[in-house]
């Protein structure tokens, strides 16, 4: 169970309490019972187990901290899709083990935040990351941020395009662009080219099949 932003020093307590959005996933999404056992994370690679108590709701600590270390984290650059699609993408993109979303503002995009539509849908996507980190019981909060331009991080990317090579499963940063395509500058600017696939993926699909083949890999 991953702890509330900002609350992640009480896994040392030796009774955790809860953010109220953590409350409600345990006693109403997970119905836990009383004494249940339930593993708490603080986002960061801590981990301990706990027992939920009902009455008091909140977390008794049964176990010690256990931290563990992780290989490179996958960074996903990636255009921002319509509407309520660029919540698939960030919730799905978590579930399958992405480290961090930079969203990306490129040439042929049509989707753009301006600076207070961007803060807001950040919070927002952040929050839909932690209830996806907590679905999935992972131990790794993911980093949501950006929009940046997409030229000021492709030289360091893989780039998404078709007719590209195949993933290795060790890119530290794969870079997905808008329907329209990537721009002749942006392509001449990329790292290396990665194909995804014969057809052409709608922008959270091909999101998705990215952190499905590094999954594969068994990152």
């Amino acid at each position: 169970m991953l702890l509330d932003r900002g609350h992640e020093a009480v896994l040392d307590a030796s009774v955790i309490a809860l953010a109220s959005d953590v409350e409600h996933h345990l006693e109403r999404v997970l119905r836990l019972l009383d004494g249940q056992a339930v593993s708490v994370t603080d986002g960061a690679g801590r981990w301990r187990m706990a027992v939920w108590r009902s009455a008091t709701s909140d977390l008794e600590v049964t176990g010690d901290v256990v931290v563990e270390q992780r290989g490179v984290p996958l960074t996903l650059a990636t255009s921002i899709p319509k509407g309520d699609r660029v919540d698939v993408l960030v919730q799905k993109s978590t579930e399958l083990g992405v480290g961090r979303i930079q969203f990306l503002h490129a040439e042929h995009s049509v989707v753009r935040w301006k600076s207070d539509r961007a803060a807001k849908q950040l919070v927002r996507l952040a929050r839909i990351a932690d209830e996806a980190v907590r679905q999935s019981r992972r131990l790794w909060r993911v980093s949501v941020d950006g929009p940046v331009a997409a030229l000021d991080v492709l030289g360091g990317a893989a780039v998404a395009e078709p007719g590209g090579g195949r993933l290795s499963g060790d890119e530290p940063m794969v870079a997905i662009g808008p329907e329209g395509g990537w721009s002749d500058s942006e392509l001449a600017m990329a790292g290396r080219k990665v194909s995804l696939g014969p057809g052409i993926l709608r922008v959270e699909t091909a999101a998705i099949t990215v952190c499905a083949l590094r999954m594969a890999h068994g990152h």
